[in-house]
This record gives C-alpha cells, structure tokens and sequence, in this order.
C-alpha cells in the first residue's frame, strides 16, 4: 500500500500503522503523511511455528531466528523487528521475503523459516487445522490500521478526507451493531463463527477518525528503538485534514 501510494498509483490507502509509519520515514523523497485512524485498537500479531518446532515460547526465537515476512518493509518484519527490541532479544532475527499467507505457512512447514507474524484471527483455521502451531501474540500499543495519502493530497482535499472520515467512522459503527455482521464476516472470509465472535471482542473502529499524536509518537519510539526508522517528531508523521497550508 505504502509503495503505491508513493508511487502515485493510490490517492488514500488504509495501511498497518507500524508500516505506515515505517514507509512514510522511509520514503523520504515522497511527502506520505498518516491523516487518520481506521481501527483504533491494537492489531494483535501472532507468532507462527512449525507444529514440531522445537520453541516453547516467543523468547524462545532470540538467538537470531529466521522470520518468513510477506515482502520487505511490511508488517510482518516491522513487527519481528519491534518483537526483538521489545523482549531484548540478543541476537537481531533474519528475514527471508516468501509472499502470501500460504506460502508464509509452507515456509515454517518445510524449513525455510523458523516462525513468522500475522493477524491471529487470520491464523486461527491454519491452527484448527494443525497447519502451524501458536507460539504467542505481540499487541503493540498502538492503533491497528491508519489512513495514508501523499501530504499535497491531504492539502489539496482537507474538506473531502474530513467527510471520508467521518462517513466511514459512522458505517462502521453502524455494521458492528448490525445483527448479522458476523454471520457476514463468515461467509465473506470463511471464519467460525467462534473466531468472529473473538476478532469482535477486541476490534473497535475509531468513532470520528482522529490521531492521537501521543499514541503515534509511541509508535515512532518503538520503531526507532527497533532500528526500523530514524529518530523524527510526529510532525513528521502526521498531517490532519484540517490542517490548510498557509
């Protein structure tokens, strides 16, 4: 997403924050900037394994461990990299690019990789299926998926993203309390009705699409901690819609 709205092929994308951030940091010779927030509760990432995988436990991949990621600068290495700053890991982990879910889980099945990250709802019928084994879950403090758009865009359209915001903040709320999102979230994405129930207790859509610079400066810490960025303020991150140029 990040790659496409730098490259002018998206006008707004809706992207994991930690990858926004990253990519926005990263790209500095394109003014991406973070507008808004879509879901405002923490994406919980589970750490995958073979299901005869020597690890006990996530510290278990500190000495170094190899993580599949689905391609460079995405989620899932942005979050290995932030799993090792958080627990202290000694050694830094290895990555090696393998693409989608399916061949993130044939990777760790044939040895390629000793683990990777991604969605635990997503995960759960590759556990049902002891396709893969659950190791345990990184939760960053931060929100799940942001709003991005080229800084010039933002400008240009302060008064449109505004209403965008707003309009998908309200159809949110109105689908959650819908009686039959989850029976839709299962037929549309194939999830036990039991997994739906899980990934509604602890999703939440933001109510208005605000940021909240303290909760996206923890993101910038964290990632600068990680390696993952230079060190920068949240000005240089974030540009509000309602933030006209002069």
């Amino acid at each position: 997403m990040v790659k496409k709205l730098a490259a002018g092929e998206l006008y707004v994308a809706i992207c994991v924050t930690e990858g926004l951030v990253s990519g926005i940091r990263n790209n500095k010779q394109t003014d991406l900037r973070l507008f808004g927030t879509y879901v405002d509760t923490p994406l919980p990432w589970a750490v995958s394994v073979a299901t005869d995988a020597k690890f006990c436990s996530i510290d278990d991949l500190a000495f170094g461990a190899t993580f599949g990621i689905s391609r460079n600068g995405s989620g899932s290495e942005v979050m290995a990299r932030y799993a090792a700053s958080q627990y202290e890991w000694t050694s830094q982990p290895k990555f090696a690019v393998l693409g989608d879910i399916n061949n993130l889980v044939q990777g760790v099945q044939q040895g390629k990789v000793d683990a990777f990250m991604w969605e635990k709802t997503t995960m759960q019928r590759h556990y049902s299926a002891e396709e893969v084994r659950y190791l345990g879950t990184v939760r960053p403090p931060w929100p799940a998926f942001s709003f991005g758009a080229t800084e010039d865009y933002i400008r240009r359209n302060s008064e449109r993203l505004s209403k965008l915001l707003e309009q998908i903040s309200l159809t949110t709320q109105k689908f959650m309390q819908g009686s039959g999102s989850l029976e839709f979230i299962c037929q549309r994405l194939g999830y036990d009705i039991k997994d739906a129930q899980q990934w509604a207790g602890y999703v939440g859509f933001s109510r208005d699409g605000s940021v909240d610079d303290a909760r996206i400066e923890a993101v910038v810490r964290a990632l600068t901690r990680a390696g993952v960025i230079e060190a920068c303020t949240v000005d240089n991150v974030v540009l509000r819609p309602a933030q006209e140029s002069a």
